[in-house]
């Protein structure tokens, strides 16, 4: 492989590594947000994992629905 062929595959290694911890990063912000909604709820009676997967599950449903394409 050539320098710039090696150098070139590296960037797009970082730049890869760098768009996925920001995946990680907003969806764990969008759970938190989503686990704070749902301890607020006083009739709530999950349980503590009930919770989590609950927030996890709609902080996907969000990321999925705010990174569809909009259509004019």
């Amino acid at each position: 492989m050539n320098d710039n062929l090696e150098q070139r595959v590296l960037q797009v290694e970082r730049q890869i590594a760098a768009a996925a911890a920001a995946h990680r990063d907003r969806r764990e912000r969008i759970a938190t947000a989503a686990l704070q909604g749902l301890l607020a709820d006083p009739d709530g009676h999950a349980t503590v994992n009930g919770y989590v997967v609950a927030a996890v599950a709609l902080a996907d449903a969000l990321i999925a629905e705010l990174d569809k394409e909009v259509k004019p």
